[in-house]
């Protein structure tokens, strides 16, 4: 019969980012641990609170699967005698195993034959299996810090009890000096005293009588409301930070907000000086009328219900009002001779120690942006060189230096110093953008100013990362780069922008070298096709046709995507895999082919017919300068039409075809051998205007040639 599972690890208040790592890899574990130790069961579910981590295992089998293992024995040339009656060896290898002689089977191997015993492992009481179990889940949990107590075994915060419980019994399990019991205690406040859970099915019931919502989702959805309730009689609502409930979910066991208060003088602040000194270390909602302009009030979420609400929002009022204070103090002082003032500072701040300063930067990217506006739009070549000027400018100012909350606001709150400081509205709004996206989640900017200067604050990122000998691996990011590189990606696809990033940073290795920065690391080409690839496979493009474009020209990545999507379309038809037949046999020859054979192959051919030895010859010679004339118009046209061009490369199926039938290309004239490896060069040169066609497997599931 099939029971339900309790572990309940409870202990001193947890952070609240190691709350749901810890739950995902309890769940985990507890998967796999029950898989390996063959026990079925229906369902494993992980939750928790500030003082608790839980898992509910429904409908746990009673005991283990048995199991059949076969067992590898003796040779059966040394199992049986002459007369083939079993020997000592083929006795005792079935008395080892458990079963008769006569159930011996023999196998072959590539050693020879041997004998098998097929053993029947009986499965283990439940019981038995569980308490090890267990024990080696809570100690195998991993945090970004721990801490140790009492013995060496480390946990992020002090165990205080363990419920361990099958239906109504105790499993018995011990760690951190801890037995596992069925007594659990509530909310810290509100039902402090030990109390028993009878059976893991009223666990959260129990949990809830006792002023805790142990689920993370009941207790988010009760913050949701109990911010409607709150604001409402204030005529307003909470600004919507999804991000902050899920945080302040994983901080209170019983969620009640409390509204304060604050002197509306400092609404003349920033928005989003006043929304950070709230959210940033005292995790309040910040309050906005129907106009979306905030109001002088804030909500705190406390644990907890009844009395001390008052206490609460007094000392809430107190806290954000110094926080507003250093704010306007900050504020006052980086006005103090406008934006522009700030960037001398920046003289002082290093970017890296042989990219220089960030003033160096600054200076770089103005020209960057310069230069990546003439193709892109030209029309914003002055806004977006003045925005690279000042967008940084921030980093000098108070606000940012002071190592406090605000200092997340770099880039935000440098385009509201720009605005106080009278520049565009455009100049203003590239600056505030300029970081965007920083994340595979976050939007692109929404401006033409933005996109260009956050592609320059990128790609002189990266180059200059690559430049300094910085290495992006695995495990290490420095200085974002892969970040970076992602979000210039991104922006050239969203924003269906034409730019070949690879000729870009040759560009930007020219100023660095006028500049007289160092040479460094050489890996910039390797690591932009890996950013390419992984866009287009999130796009569905398959890895092998990714490769096959990557391997040419793979710097424009809206490029790169048009030749991929058309070679997609193209390999559903019949004609198209007979090509490939063709193309990969010519691709092989000339792989194989003597070096200087293949270079000398390379030489333009005659056009006279009587030129070559075969009509076949002449005919794939003609066939290839027509097919290349109309690949390249198409290809030049201001929207490279490369299905089209595909098209006019199916056309050569026949020319191929007729070819390998008329002539053999690795003959002992060198002569008519050097042609002919010069016709397949041709064909070979031509595909490559739009992929490396030999990267695409001749099969779904083959391997490329």
């Amino acid at each position: 019969m099939s029971e339900s599972l309790l572990l309940e690890i409870g202990c001193e208040e947890l952070p609240a980012g190691f709350i749901a790592p810890a739950l995902a890899e309890l769940a985990q574990s507890a998967r796999d641990g029950l898989g390996g130790a063959r026990l079925g069961f229906k369902s494993v579910r992980a939750t928790g609170t500030p003082r608790r981590l839980a898992l509910i295992v429904e409908g746990l089998a009673d005991r283990q699967e048995d199991r059949v293992r076969e067992v590898t024995g003796p040779a059966v040339r040394v199992a049986y005698d002459a007369a083939g009656k079993p020997t000592d060896a083929a006795r005792g290898f079935a008395k080892g195993a458990g079963i008769a002689v006569e159930a011996l089977e023999r196998v072959t191997t590539p050693k020879g034959e041997y004998l098998l015993a097929r053993v029947r492992d009986l499965g283990l009481p439940t019981a038995d299996v569980l308490p090890g179990l267990l024990g080696s889940w809570v100690l195998g949990l991993h945090f970004p810090k721990t801490m140790h107590w009492n013995g060496p075994a480390r946990f992020a915060r002090p165990v205080r009890w363990i419920v361990a419980l099958r239906g109504g019994s105790v499993v018995p399990s011990e760690a951190f000096g801890v037995v596992s019991g069925k007594k659990t205690r509530g909310h810290r406040t509100i039902a402090p005293d030990w109390f028993e859970i009878p059976r893991p099915s009223t666990y959260a019931e129990s949990l809830r009588e006792r002023g805790v919502m142990v689920d993370a989702e009941d207790r988010g959805s009760a913050i949701a409301e109990e911010l409607e309730r709150a604001t409402a009689p204030i005529h307003g609502r909470a600004v919507e930070d999804r991000e902050l409930v899920d945080e302040v979910a994983n901080l209170v066991e019983w969620p009640e907000a409390v509204v304060g208060s604050f002197d509306p003088a400092y609404l003349k602040l920033p928005r989003p000086v006043v929304v950070t000194a709230m959210r940033a270390h005292q995790r309040y909602f910040a309050v906005e009328g129907g106009d979306h302009t905030l109001l002088p009030h804030f909500v705190m979420i406390r644990s907890g219900r009844g009395s001390g609400a008052e206490e609460i929002r007094r000392g809430a009022e107190i806290v954000l009002r110094a926080r507003l204070e250093d704010a306007r103090f900050y504020w006052e002082n980086d006005l103090k001779g406008g934006i522009e003032s700030k960037l001398p500072g920046l003289k002082g701040i290093v970017w890296h120690e042989r990219l220089g300063t960030v003033y160096d930067r600054v200076q770089r990217l103005a020209q960057v942006a310069q230069e990546l506006a003439r193709p892109l739009a030209p029309q914003a070549k002055e806004t977006v060189s003045r925005a690279a000027l000042l967008c940084k400018a921030d980093l000098a100012s108070e606000m940012v230096r002071s190592g406090k909350e605000f200092a997340s606001l770099q880039g935000i709150i440098g385009a509201e110093y720009a605005a106080a400081s009278g520049e565009s509205a455009a100049v203003v709004q590239a600056i505030r953008e300029h970081y965007l996206p920083e994340g595979p989640s976050d939007r692109i900017p929404a401006t033409t100013e933005g996109r260009l200067l956050s592609l320059a604050d990128k790609l002189e990122a990266v180059v200059g990362g690559f430049r300094a000998g910085l290495e992006v691996t695995g495990s290490q990011d420095p200085y974002g780069l892969r970040r970076s590189g992602n979000g210039i990606v991104r922006i050239l696809l969203e924003s269906g922008w034409r730019l070949d990033v690879l000729e870009a940073a040759r560009w930007l290795e020219e100023l660095f070298d006028r500049a007289g920065v160092p040479k460094g690391g050489q890996g910039l080409p390797e690591f932009w096709k890996q950013r390419v690839e992984s866009a287009l496979m999130e796009l569905g493009v398959g890895r092998d046709t990714a490769a096959a474009v990557l391997a040419v020209r793979p710097g424009d990545p809206a490029d790169v995507l048009a030749r991929a999507k058309a070679i997609d379309r193209i390999r559903q038809s019949e004609d198209f895999e007979g090509l490939m037949i063709g193309y990969r046999r010519a691709a092989n020859i000339l792989r194989s082919a003597p070096p200087e054979d293949v270079s000398t192959s390379k030489q333009p051919l005659a056009e006279r017919p009587e030129a070559f030895g075969e009509k076949a010859e002449a005919d794939l010679h003609l066939e290839t300068k027509m097919a290349r004339q109309a690949v390249e118009t198409y290809l030049q046209s201001a929207q490279a039409d490369y299905s089209a061009a595909l098209r006019h490369l199916l056309g050569l199926r026949p020319a191929i075809d007729r070819f390998f039938e008329a002539v053999m290309v690795m003959v002992e004239d060198s002569t008519a051998r050097r042609r002919r490896l010069g016709l397949l060069e041709e064909v070979r040169q031509t595909f490559l205007r739009i992929a490396d066609f030999s990267a695409l497997p001749s099969a779904p599931g083959q391997k490329s040639v």
